[in-house]
């Protein structure tokens, strides 16, 4: 396996910023985005009157422009797990079942056809994605948790049906593994959907919000969870991207190589379906630097939830610097 070859600086015809040139000011921009959330709108919508599919409407819109901002120089879109919605079984679904028994439409097998709803997500996914392929942006789409493909790490990409129309795209669509990893304008890029660091962070020590903050009633010091961008440095400096598999993260065996060893250092190390937005620039020896002058440096993103927080992340390939993307429909 490993990401495809480098092509030594060689403009690719027909995709927008997909070399560096010195004579465009604009430098090449990778977008990654987690929590598409396509089939229905984020659960804090019904509180804040916003929605989910408006706000995709709104990035749509923003990479299909060309004259709006650095939406022009994106050479690709990394779509980082969570493209779809986990079915949830509420009270409403269950009286909704009770309904559908009532009107005599149930299945073959009598009960109510679950699967409707991820159909109906992995369709407006397809569709959703159709339309950023037509203005000639690439997309790679990573697998997560609630996507119908295996459970078990390294998940396989999804079944090219699932995505009918967006997989006439040959040349501009890809169905990526999980975790995934490529070679984007000659910068090594390796990521997941982050389920990697969600699970490692159960496992990290606590950190102290405050060396002398005690709490007057417990007389216990306060703690936090370890943060997801320190989980993922983590994963950097020892050089394995899942380690808490097979014990706590589900993987498959294997009794000759390890999978998820890097065996050579990425330019970008990012992983999605974070609660917030978070990022460190490290050098060769792991240590956080400021600018990426060293040739080893690695710039660690977290990507947010897009259904939480409406924010995607831009990455300049050049210089690895990062910036955040924010579309809202509500007024502050």
């Amino acid at each position: 396996a490993g990401p495809p070859p480098v092509e030594n600086g060689k403009k690719k015809e027909g995709l927008r910023g997909a070399s560096i040139d010195d004579e465009e000011q604009n430098d090449p921009n990778l977008l990654l985005v987690s929590g598409l959330g396509c089939g229905s709108d984020s659960p804090t919508d019904a509180e804040t009157g916003a929605s989910l599919s408006l706000r995709r409407e709104m990035l749509l819109e923003y990479l299909t422009n060309a004259q709006l901002g650095d939406g022009s120089s994106i050479c690709r879109v990394i779509v980082a797990g969570g493209g779809i919605t986990a079915a949830v079984d509420t009270a409403e679904d269950k009286e909704n079942t009770k309904k559908v028994s009532s009107n005599n439409t149930k299945t073959k097998s009598g009960k109510y056809d679950a699967t409707a709803n991820v159909t109906f997500s992995l369709r407006e996914l397809d569709c959703y994605i159709t339309e950023i392929l037509s203005s000639g942006i690439p997309v790679d789409y990573i697998p997560g948790w609630n996507d119908p493909t295996n459970a078990n790490w390294p998940q396989r990409p999804l079944h090219s049906c699932l995505l009918p129309n967006s997989v006439g795209f040959v040349d501009l669509f890809r169905r990526s593994t999980n975790p995934y990893e490529s070679d984007c304008c000659g910068a090594k890029v390796l990521g997941s959907d982050g389920l990697n660091v969600a699970d490692l962070r159960r496992f990290l020590p606590k950190k102290c919000d405050g060396d002398d903050e005690v709490n007057d009633d417990s007389n216990e010091v306060k703690v936090s969870p370890s943060s997801s961008i320190d989980a993922l440095h983590q994963t950097l400096n020892i050089s394995h991207m899942a380690p808490t598999g097979p014990d706590s993260l589900p993987t498959f065996p294997s009794s000759e190589t390890d999978p998820f060893v890097m065996t050579s250092r990425p330019a970008i190390y990012f992983v999605g379906n974070c609660d917030e937005f978070e990022s460190r620039l490290v050098g060769e020896k792991g240590e956080s630097i400021d600018t990426a002058a060293d040739t080893g440096a690695t710039r660690l993103v977290c990507v947010p939830s897009f259904a939480s927080t409406g924010e995607v992340v831009l990455v300049n390939l050049r210089t690895l610097e990062c910036d955040v993307v924010s579309f809202s429909d509500v007024s502050p």
